[in-house]
């Protein structure tokens, strides 16, 4: 595989282009579509992501059937393939975040987040990545307004547009909202499939385990026997949105779930379906983020944000900063 590989990249390089550029070379040099297969390293599983041409066809076939177009070729065969692709550009639309809240009764510009991506890529119906997210977040709210109407600090959350752009949605937020941000007393943020939480990083805060360890104690043993804790962690530069909310300086976590091959079967892919969702694990990890966010709500004391010095790049010789503040894309297009 690795010799196939470089043989690919090195073929690829002989055209002067890179991954990204070539299919924009091809759609100027006159071609009528382009044929990619993004193998995803799971049986009938394909990445999904946005085209990069601007009005020609770009179609992703499955590896097996992408790989015997690709034999029948190379043995001069010619196959002739016909494709049906209809669309209309509908142009620059826009997109939006989802936000709710539960006002806090003593200080209510203190806030807990819940955090979620509303947005999904279309070669599946987004089910793992990140409806179960989603659902997360709402029956998290659903508990709390019901059980805990009158919470000290307000509860806000967020289901982000836009997140697969470049977390656009909750970057947009931060910047537009610095005094919520500032009066953060923790995120909570889950992305990343239908397994229940398994790991929860301080994520670059010094005190970080004073205040987690103790919320956790709260909960019920048979939701976090599993869990794996790292403190004090260290801060995510991306990946999702509790990213937006850290680089501000927020004590913003990622609640991570157990994989359940996500990566290789449903994240980003044509197989990412509703029937891939584990319901009892959405359901613990609901039940996890709505205890941690009424401990997070009761807690007489102000989170800390101090953070730690960050250790020296072994690459670089220099030592690692904290993460920047980004701005969003607002304008959309394709140019």
């Amino acid at each position: 595989r690795d010799s196939l590989e470089n043989a690919w990249r090195a073929n690829m390089e002989r055209t002067g282009y890179g991954r990204r550029e070539i299919h924009q070379a091809l759609e100027e040099a006159g071609a009528a579509g382009i044929i990619t297969s993004y193998w995803s390293k799971g049986f009938g599983s394909n990445k999904i992501f946005s085209a990069r041409t601007k009005t020609i066809p770009t179609i992703d076939i499955e590896l097996e059937d992408y790989t015997m177009l690709y034999r029948l070729a190379e043995y001069g065969n010619k196959p002739i393939v016909k494709i049906v692709a209809e669309s209309k550009d509908l142009g620059v639309a826009p997109t939006y975040n989802t936000l709710a809240e539960i006002k806090g009764t003593e200080k209510p510009d203190e806030y807990v987040v819940l955090s979620a991506h509303f947005d999904s890529w279309d070669g599946g119906t987004g089910a793992t990545d990140n409806g179960t997210g989603t659902l997360v977040m709402m029956e998290a709210m659903r508990i709390l307004k019901k059980v805990y109407p009158n919470p000290k600090r307000t509860i806000l959350v967020g289901h982000w547009g836009s997140e697969e752009q470049g977390l656009n949605g909750s970057r947009a937020f931060v910047e537009d909202h610095p005094e919520i941000v500032k009066n953060t007393q923790a995120m909570f943020n889950q992305d990343n499939g239908t397994g229940r939480v398994v790991n929860l990083s301080g994520a670059g805060f010094l005190h970080s385990y004073e205040y987690l360890s103790r919320w956790l104690e709260a909960v019920p043993k048979d939701i976090t026997k599993h869990i794996e804790t790292h403190f004090p962690g260290s801060p995510s530069g991306g990946g999702s949105d509790n990213a937006s909310f850290l680089a501000a300086g927020a004590p913003a976590f990622n609640l991570s779930s157990l994989s359940w091959s996500y990566w290789n079967y449903t994240w980003h892919t044509n197989r990412d379906t509703y029937d891939k969702i584990v319901f009892d694990d959405v359901r613990s990890n609901a039940i996890l983020t709505a205890i941690l966010v009424y401990m997070a709500c009761e807690d007489p004391n102000r989170t800390s944000t101090e953070k730690i010095v960050l250790a020296v790049d072994s690459r670089t010789g220099e030592q690692r900063t904290w993460p920047e503040p980004r701005s969003p894309e607002r304008r959309g297009g394709l140019d």
